[in-house]
């Protein structure tokens, strides 16, 4: 007699049968709702950063600003906050910020309070028509964010 047999009768009544499958259902309903709760709380939880284009849609060779926007959601001020924006594709735009007193970090941002920087975007030649994807990074007391936006090109 091995565990293959079909004769091996584990011997539980229905009572006992019942009583499994509702443990069973009760874990796995369990296992959605937490599921349902992590995903609700990413969507609930502020954006630490955000990034758009001043004009999403450009022909080749046209510049662009891609104006990027950081909110300290901690819960203590943040200071020399990193501040970055770069292309995937780096061999076909060049980016950099608006401002030249802009050295790349944000000196102190209170908690709650957001900055404001402005990135110009520039193609390095004439870019073929199609989409491309821009890279915003930042780091706040520590915790890293980025953030992917995409920009058009069309003739």
């Amino acid at each position: 007699m091995g565990i293959y047999d079909s004769t091996i009768d584990l011997e539980f009544g229905p009572a006992i049968q019942k009583k499994i499958i509702l443990a069973g259902a009760a874990i796995l309903l369990i296992l959605v709702i937490a599921a349902f709760g992590f995903w609700v709380s990413d969507f609930m939880k502020p954006n630490a950063l955000k990034a758009e284009f001043s004009k999403n849609t450009i022909k080749p060779g046209e510049t662009t600003k891609l104006v990027v926007t950081v909110t300290n959601i901690e819960k203590v001020d943040a200071s020399n906050v990193p501040v970055s924006a770069m292309a995937k594709e780096k061999t076909d735009f060049q980016v950099f910020p608006e401002s030249q007193k802009f050295g790349g970090k944000v000196e102190l941002i209170s908690a709650g309070a957001s900055r404001e920087i402005t990135f110009i975007v520039n193609p390095v030649q004439r870019v073929l028509p199609g989409t491309y994807t821009f890279v915003a990074k930042t780091s706040i007391n520590g915790e890293d964010y980025s953030k992917d936006t995409v920009l058009t090109v069309k003739e």
